[in-house]
């Protein structure tokens, strides 16, 4: 949380700066500009970054301006061996949304106070955002456990799938696994939009018509009507109307998909995993379907490959007291209603806390059977997965 970038064209600077800065911060640098800006966009974002005014290639201004289209939560201060004149100072505030102006001459004490004081707004806004994303993402899992358990239909088509996208975006260090799962998660609002004549057809595997495999690409825009007028929601709305850009554009021979954002090409992947899943084809049939079609990138199909390759579908037996959020059902739970077996909850269901405390009370008046059977990859992979 306390890493700073030091970009400059002059290495002698770049290591003076560093050497006064490293004691109190974990400093990296880099040389020049297109250096830095590579550095953040693979390593990023740093809590803070500091760049030279007036580097030749692109000047500082040009430079943060970019920093902020990255990662623009980091702070951003620009140091300078000469005074800025006014209309550099005003592109530096209005553009590049600069944090601090420093001359290159100031003392350590000074320098060291910005630098921390730059750290700290972006430990405060990132805990924001992480906050506040969170709250959204409590919202769409509240969202998603409604529909799932009105919905039988849409409940067995996108459980499944999430454990599946969590590996795909660890794999590929995406950058925003949680709003990218919350946008598949209120997906399930286009989903219930569907006629119902439809998702029966994709579950029993049969071949759609022109019309519906159109008519499915487009169902994340009902879920973008839902939510577009909420402000807090705008970066999920995007993910959403990427996510069914790239279906729609997948049914063309020959698009190019390449300028839609990963997250929003992460969703269709894994969502044609499961649709393809109905067709009963093996991991590696779907694989080659997808290499095939020419629409995912080299690097998404290596992460599936990936993922495809480590998930796990043996099962394992525990007790209801064992039970914990993100495990995925091998099998059904079979519950006792009226003198006869009922399906509590499906195969293939992710749990969540709701459902956990369902079927707690459902034992406590013996009407449900134990043991619960538990896909062994879902127990293994850490992650926080309660639903309000």
């Amino acid at each position: 949380m306390n890493s700073i970038l030091i970009v400059d064209t002059d290495g002698k600077t770049l290591s003076d700066l560093q050497r006064r800065l490293r004691k109190t911060f974990t400093t990296h640098i880099a040389l020049g500009p297109r250096l830095g800006l590579q550095r953040i966009r693979e390593e990023g974002p740093f809590a803070l970054v500091l760049a030279e005014f007036s580097m030749p290639e692109m000047d500082g201004v040009d430079f943060m301006a970019k920093v902020g289209e990255l990662c623009p939560e980091s702070t951003r201060v620009l140091f300078s061996r000469c005074a800025p004149d006014a209309r550099d100072l005003m592109r530096a505030i209005n553009e590049a949304k600069v944090f601090h102006v420093l001359p290159a001459s100031c003392d350590d004490q000074t320098l060291t106070a910005v630098v921390q004081q730059g750290v700290d707004r972006f430990k405060r806004i990132s805990t924001s955002v992480a906050n506040m994303n969170e709250v959204h993402a409590i919202f769409a899992k509240a969202v998603h456990e409604l529909v799932c358990w009105l919905r039988g239909d849409v409940r067995d088509m996108i459980s499944p799938v999430l454990p599946l996208l969590r590996g795909l975006c660890r794999t590929t260090g995406h950058k925003d696994p949680t709003l990218t799962e919350t946008a598949f998660l209120l997906s399930v609002i286009g989903l219930i939009a569907l006629p119902q004549a439809l998702l029966q057809k994709i579950a029993a595997g049969e071949t759609l018509t022109e019309d519906e495999r159109l008519a499915f690409a487009q169902h994340p825009e009902h879920a973008v009507e839902w939510v577009r007028h909420l402000p807090q929601l705008t970066e999920v709305v995007t993910i959403l109307q990427g996510y069914a850009d790239f279906m729609r554009l997948a049914l063309q021979p020959g698009a190019d998909t390449s300028a839609i954002a990963e997250g929003s090409a992460l969703l269709a992947m894994s969502m044609e995993y499961r649709r393809t899943g109905y067709e009963k084809l093996e991991d590696g049939a779907i694989l080659s379907r997808m290499r095939g079609a020419g629409v995912y990138s080299k690097a998404l199909l290596k992460a599936m490959e990936t993922e495809l390759t480590r998930m796990d579908q043996s099962e394992i037996e525990i007790g209801l007291g064992k039970l914990q959020p993100g495990m995925v059902l091998a099998r059904s739970v079979i519950g006792m209603r009226e003198g006869g077996d009922v399906v509590l909850v499906p195969e293939g269901y992710e749990l969540s806390r709701t459902t956990i405390v369902f079927l707690r009370q459902a034992a406590r008046h013996g009407q449900v059977r134990e043991p619960f059977f538990i896909r062994r990859m879902s127990i293994i992979l850490p992650e926080d997965n309660d639903t309000a």
